[in-house]
């Protein structure tokens, strides 16, 4: 990411181990109007969210998928939001195009085998699906499926709009 210019590292003698990405400027994380819970009721939506009809929001979000990654490395990143060992945490696998969301996804939750571990061995585990897509505001919607345990995020690469495990997951879906 360094040497592609998507990390910019910082002085190391003053700041070890520290780097500076920078979002796109239209690329921000108020986006509550791109923001749908797609529950089957809209009362299951809750008073403060955004409701969207879940097969009209697939058929949505699902065209601006259409083709979004040729070309682009897909990274599959199974996380668990939570010590491993616990009956409390909840597992995730997330699929993204972006490897800033896999670098933060593994400093942000256990990912990795253990996670994986915990969902072969039958834990219920919530899906994500992400692209950066081409970050045009005309074209991000940040969508939660509550009654299929599914994240879909499309042209945002900003923290909880692309970090599925946090927002969506951690805050939405939970």
């Amino acid at each position: 990411m360094v040497a592609r210019g998507d990390l910019i590292e910082l002085n190391q003698s003053t700041h070890p181990n520290c780097y500076l990405r920078r979002s796109d400027p239209s690329d921000v994380a108020r986006v509550e109007h791109l923001t749908f819970v797609c529950a089957r009721s809209r009362e299951d939506a809750g008073p403060n969210n955004n409701w969207m009809d879940p097969a009209a929001a697939h058929r949505k979000i699902d065209g601006l998928f259409e083709g979004a990654m040729r070309g682009r490395t897909l990274y599959v990143v199974p996380y668990c939001m939570g010590p491993v060992d616990s009956p409390h945490a909840r597992c995730g696998v997330q699929l993204t195009d972006s490897p800033y969301v896999v670098l933060n996804m593994q400093i942000m939750t256990r990912m990795g085998e253990q996670a994986l571990r915990r969902i072969e061995d039958g834990e219920v585990f919530v899906k994500g699906l992400h692209s950066t897509g081409d970050l045009s505001p005309d074209r991000r919607f940040i969508m939660h499926f509550p009654e299929e345990l599914l994240i879909k995020s499309f042209g945002s690469g900003y923290g909880g709009n692309a970090l599925l495990g946090q927002k969506c997951h951690a805050l939405r879906i939970a």
